[in-house]
């Protein structure tokens, strides 16, 4: 394998929990994950492959917008919290492109 060009400051390592949450809360966190909410704070980047560095306390007040939004039921707003408390200060929301229809 030959090396390739790096641009720096796009690389660095995350911890991989907070690129793919637990199965046991996926399925609330997916639908925060990709919300409108989500999307609006990314809403002046050009795509595709966007990184958009936010607070957590921008996510935070994402979530509660989308908590109210959508109605979430204890359940799924307990797991999302936890998921939000782990979270570091400041983190980067990845968009990728979506994957061709085959």
């Amino acid at each position: 394998m030959t090396p390739r060009g790096v641009d720096w400051v796009l690389v660095d390592v995350i911890r991989y929990q907070f690129l793919r949450p637990s199965p046991d809360g996926e399925h609330a966190i997916y639908g925060f994950t990709h919300s409108l909410e989500i999307n609006s704070i990314c809403a002046d980047m050009l795509p595709p492959h966007v990184v958009t560095p936010v607070s957590k306390e921008e996510l935070v007040q994402a979530w509660e917008g989308y908590a109210a939004r959508k109605n979430v039921g204890t359940e799924d707003a307990a797991k999302i919290k936890t998921w939000l408390d782990q979270m570091p200060d400041e983190i980067a929301i990845i968009e990728r492109s979506p994957l061709p229809f085959s």
